[in-house]
């Protein structure tokens, strides 16, 4: 296969992988898709960024990529799980700091 046909296969595969996050989200109810609303952003946002990352990949990784035997999107989405994230820590200083000038406007 060639490159160009590697890479077409990586990008259906990734796109297969939201199609079936997506259809396991649509079978929950709204309550628990409510409680996944996180999750979803964050594998629609895999999604769209591995998708134009593919473009920049060499032959050889693709190839690994296509032999994985799990979810790509699934297995990153993990790994962020993990990962510190500043964002609450932030908007938890900005709130905080925010609510003590409320008075004083």
């Amino acid at each position: 296969m060639e490159e160009k046909e590697l890479r077409e296969l990586l990008q259906q595969r990734l796109h297969l992988e939201l199609m079936c996050f997506k259809d396991s989200m649509l079978q929950q109810g709204k309550e628990d898709s409510f409680k996944a609303s996180y999750r979803i952003e964050i594998y629609v946002n895999l999604y769209e960024i591995l998708l134009v990352h593919t473009e920049k990949l060499q032959e050889d990784m693709i190839r690994e990529l296509l032999g994985i035997g799990f979810g790509i999107l699934d297995h990153l989405y993990q790994e962020w799980l993990d990962r510190e994230d500043g964002f609450y820590a932030e908007l938890r200083e900005y709130a905080c700091y925010e609510l003590e000038a409320i008075p004083k406007k």
